[in-house]
């Protein structure tokens, strides 16, 4: 069992979360978030069944590290993993593919993660050697999962 799929096409689901450590209270920006989020929920057959941002306390954080069942938790870094967009759109293909229900992208604080946050089992990734805002990062994270759901499914977005 374990594979979740589209009734349609045969496509693995997957819910796409991103969880920002501090204040969400850019307005610009989270409109940007919202329009791509209303985007991603018209997209059909690209595998992300549903995504949302939300502001999580430190607290919850532990609690989501230490119940990482069928979870991919996914740090924000600036000494993660470099993507461009095409490997970036790969990862998220694979992550779907796997049966993986839901993926998590963190984001911290201004000051990074905590040195207390067993956070060594999992994934680190850089959206840039630059270095953003937290609300920008939010948008350009959106934004970038906008795009690899339109390239899988062959949208014409991401010719633009």
């Amino acid at each position: 069992m374990g594979r979740y799929y589209s009734e349609s096409k045969n496509i693995c689901l997957m819910k796409i979360k991103i969880l920002c450590l501090g204040r969400l209270n850019k307005d610009e920006e989270n409109e940007l978030c919202k329009r791509y989020e209303g985007r991603l929920k018209s997209l059909k057959n690209s595998g992300i069944t549903s995504f949302a941002i939300e502001h999580i306390s430190k607290k919850e954080l532990e609690n989501v590290i230490k119940s990482k069942k069928e979870k991919k938790i996914i740090f924000l870094s600036e000494n993660g993993q470099d993507f461009n967009t095409e490997n970036f759109c790969k990862k998220l293909k694979k992550l779907i593919s796997s049966s993986t229900k839901e993926t998590l992208f963190i984001i911290g604080e201004p000051e990074g993660f905590k040195k207390n946050l067993n956070k060594d089992s999992f994934e680190e990734i850089c959206l840039s050697k630059l270095t953003f805002t937290h609300s920008l990062t939010r948008v350009i994270l959106t934004e970038q999962i906008y795009r690899c759901a339109t390239i899988m499914i062959n949208h014409p977005y991401h010719r633009q």
